[in-house]
């Protein structure tokens, strides 16, 4: 069995096996899923985290430091994936979902009406400790 050298692992960084050819830049739409099953799992994301969960499915452009857009030049000391990460925590800020807590360093369940959706349609659970805050004479039966 030969090993793999540094430039063949180049080529795809988070894939698994030799039939991968090309991995596609991350956008915000590929980042999402990761949030929402954090904050399903404890009720809160902090960004390196999320960083973490993305960094075996991302190509080797999304981790370089500068080595995307020229309209991106002042951000030359970040990721490509740190700025999908920030765009895509700011948009769950921005629409409610989420909030910063500036002590703890993280982002944590705002919106409860969505996160319970959100584990409705996936068939999934939310943390007990935000079930807690829920008035359960306030919640409507479907039946």
């Amino acid at each position: 069995m030969t090993k793999m050298n540094t430039t063949e692992a180049d080529m795809a960084p988070g894939t698994i096996g030799p039939l991968i050819d090309d991995v596609p830049l991350l956008i915000p739409a590929m980042v999402r899923p990761y949030v929402i099953a954090a904050v399903l799992h404890r009720g809160a994301i902090k960004r390196h985290e999320l960083i973490a969960a993305l960094t075996p499915h991302l190509a080797v452009a999304d981790m370089q430091v500068g080595a995307w857009s020229a309209l991106e030049a002042d951000y030359v000391d970040s990721t490509r994936v740190e700025l999908v990460c920030d765009e895509v925590l700011g948009e769950f800020v921005s629409a409610g979902r989420l909030c910063y807590n500036d002590t703890k360093d993280m982002w944590t369940a705002t919106d409860l009406g969505y996160w319970i959706t959100k584990a409705t349609e996936l068939d999934a659970t939310i943390p007990f400790h935000l079930l807690k805050h829920v008035d359960p004479t306030k919640l409507r039966s479907p039946f």
